[in-house]
């Protein structure tokens, strides 16, 4: 006699890799375990990898992407700008980061994709087959499971910068809705690995005093 299927089991399923990825990745300093976790599991386990958005398909077209650029990524460079230089009084002069090509290539390939493929396209994706997608945002379909996954992703890089880095949440988001809106891991891959390239050049821009927030 056969049991009943377990509604809870890929949330556990996915908290298992997680105990597994987090401290490899840690002791090795490689993103790579982010995905080659996952990935050698599904192989064991004889599992398709057609959920997790290893395709061309669903990749949206030139608007969608001009869209993100104004409403998104523009409003955190002016942000970002206008803070630093007139709360921290830092001054501003176009810079990139040494090695620019290498961090960019690390960033897209290495750190977006990885950590992409494990906490959207792996673990969204898992946390939805228990929590359903009840609710609808600018055309995408997202539930419980976008929140949890997102939390442990900000969770996970405290353990690599500390309590500041929960700060990733809130870009952890823009990530979720993409995947939920696409179901293609490229996307929030990309616009993962153009964030973190953007933030290098804005800190490598700015320079000068900083003003203390005691004032002091």
């Amino acid at each position: 006699m056969s049991c009943p299927p377990k509604p809870w089991k890929p949330a556990l399923e996915v908290l298992i890799l997680l105990g597994i990825a987090l401290p490899l990745a840690l002791w090795s300093h490689l993103t790579a375990v982010w995905i080659f976790v996952p990935l050698v599991y599904a192989f064991v386990t004889k599992r398709s990898l057609d959920p997790y958005g290893i395709t061309l398909r669903g990749i949206p077209g030139p608007m969608f992407h001009l869209g993100l650029l104004v409403w998104v990524f523009a409003p955190y460079v002016v942000g970002h700008y206008l803070f630093a230089v007139w709360y921290l009084g830092q001054r501003f002069t176009l810079r990139f980061p040494e090695n620019f090509l290498d961090l960019a290539l690390e960033h897209l390939l290495g750190v977006g994709l990885a950590e992409e493929f494990f906490f959207r396209a792996y673990m969204q994706t898992e946390f939805d087959r228990v929590w359903a997608r009840r609710w609808s945002l600018l055309g995408a379909r997202w539930g419980p499971g976008l929140l949890g996954a997102n939390a442990l992703f900000a969770v996970c890089h405290v353990f690599n910068g500390g309590l500041t880095r929960l700060v990733v949440f809130f870009p952890g988001l823009l990530y979720g809705w993409l995947w939920a809106r696409t179901n293609n891991l490229f996307v929030p891959a990309f616009y993962h690995g153009f964030s973190n390239i953007l933030m290098s050049v804005m800190l490598a821009s700015l320079h000068g005093s900083v003003i203390k927030l005691s004032g002091q």
